[in-house]
């Protein structure tokens, strides 16, 4: 087996409008989805990879392509939407989410005490959304659904950067701000990840 090599990491960041704010189910899904295939093609296009039919296993996690792991998210608030993708030559996850501010009872199920004090420095919806995307891309790197969340842990955060830790093995993620959303992607950047945007993204101060 190959051994996992460190790479120029490219991650396609695009909004796009949803033109019926009020839209709900198959129509927003499917112009999200349509949107963030787009992105996953540049992403490739800029990454050199040629990816063919794109497949997902039981568990609905991606299958690799010629050889080449993908990625893809999308999510959406009231009119506007966000996508974000990436191709890899490694396992690769990436998870978008819209901030929000959660129940008290499910920042507790997801987060614990120790977790939600690398944190604190931090107004509580953006903590939550940082930590909850950098969980959800762990689990889609590993090819893992949310059933797993609770097994994978936040050991540090530095900025931007967080190393979170699943059955003994560490996976560094990358976060980024598009107001009001938060990207996250885990995977093997040899150094930062190249986020590809139409637009600055905002950079949190780091605590």
């Amino acid at each position: 087996m190959m051994e996992p090599v460190d790479e120029h990491l490219i991650v396609v960041v695009r909004r796009t409008a949803i033109p019926d704010a009020s839209a709900r189910g198959v129509a927003r899904v499917a112009l999200l989805r349509a949107t963030a295939l787009a992105a996953l093609a540049e992403a490739a296009r800029t990454s050199g990879a040629q990816l063919g039919k794109l497949e997902k296993d039981a568990r609905d996690a991606p299958l690799p392509s010629n050889g080449w792991h993908w990625t893809l998210s999308h999510t959406s608030l009231g009119n506007l939407g966000l996508v974000a993708a990436a191709v890899s030559r490694n396992p690769v996850g990436i998870d978008a989410e819209a901030v929000e501010t959660p129940r008290p009872e499910i920042i507790e199920q997801a987060l614990s005490k120790a977790e939600r004090r690398l944190f604190r420095a931090e107004d509580e919806a953006i903590a939550f959304t940082r930590a909850w995307t950098a969980k959800e891309a762990v689990l889609k790197k590993l090819g893992l659904g949310l059933m797993s969340l609770s097994e994978v842990r936040i050991e540090d955060v530095d900025g931007d950067l967080s190393v979170l830790e699943r059955n003994g093995v560490r996976h560094a993620v990358e976060s980024r701000s598009f107001a009001p959303f938060i990207v996250a992607v885990a995977g093997r950047a040899r150094e930062s990840v190249d986020w590809r945007s139409s637009e600055p993204e905002v950079r949190e101060a780091a605590q």
